[in-house]
C-alpha cells in the first residue's frame, strides 16, 4: 500500500513513513497533476480537500476529515484498511521516503553522537540522504502512543 498526500497532511505523511508506508508528500497545488501522479504511481491519494471527491478520478482517493494525526490514522484504518505492524516501524526514511538499509556499526562511528555509538549496536541508513537511524527510545515511545490510543486493534 502506497500513498500520496497533499500539502495539508504533512504530519500524517511523516507518521505513515514512521509506520513503514511509502508516502509521497506532494508540495505543489492540489489539482489534476496531483491526481495524475497518484494514479500513475498506483498510490492512494490522501487529501483534506473535500471538493476533490467530485473530480473524475479512476484511482483510489481518501478524503481525510479529522484534524489530529492519531484520528487521521484511525480514519485510514477504517477507509483504506491500513494495517499497523510494529515490525514495520522505522523502515522508511522520514525525510526521503526511501527504504532504510542496514549499516555496520563501524561505518557510523563519525556519523552519530559518541553516546549513541557506545550504547547502540543496530543502525540503519537512508541510501538517498545518508541519514542514520538507530532504535533508541523512539520506537518504544511510538508503540506506547499507538497502543494507548488503541490503534493496533481493529475498530
Amino acid at each position: 500500500m502506497k500513498f500520496i498526500a497533499d500539502r495539508n497532511l504533512g504530519k500524517l505523511t511523516k507518521w505513515l513513513r514512521v509506520l513503514g508506508y511509502d508516502t509521497v508528500f506532494y508540495r505543489e497545488n492540489i489539482d489534476r497533476d496531483f491526481l495524475r501522479t497518484g494514479e500513475k504511481e498506483k498510490r492512494i491519494v490522501l487529501t483534506r480537500r473535500r471538493d476533490m471527491a467530485r473530480r473524475n478520478f479512476s484511482g483510489r482517493m481518501v478524503i481525510i476529515y479529522h484534524d489530529r494525526v492519531y484520528d487521521q490514522i484511525q480514519e485510514l484504518r477504517e477507509k483504506a484498511s491500513l494495517d499497523l505492524n510494529a515490525r514495520n516501524l522505522f523502515t522508511i526514511c522520514l525525510e526521503c521516503n526511501q527504504p532504510l538499509q542496514p549499516i555496520s556499526k563501524e561505518n557510523t562511528a563519525d556519523k552519530v553522537p559518541p553516546y549513541v555509538y557506545q550504547t547502540q549496536d543496530t543502525f540503519l541508513t537512508c541510501p538517498e540522504c545518508g541519514k542514520i537511524y538507530w532504535p533508541g527510545t523512539h520506537k518504544e515511545n511510538i508503540l506506547r502512543q499507538l497502543k494507548d490510543r488503541n490503534l493496533f486493534h481493529r475498530p
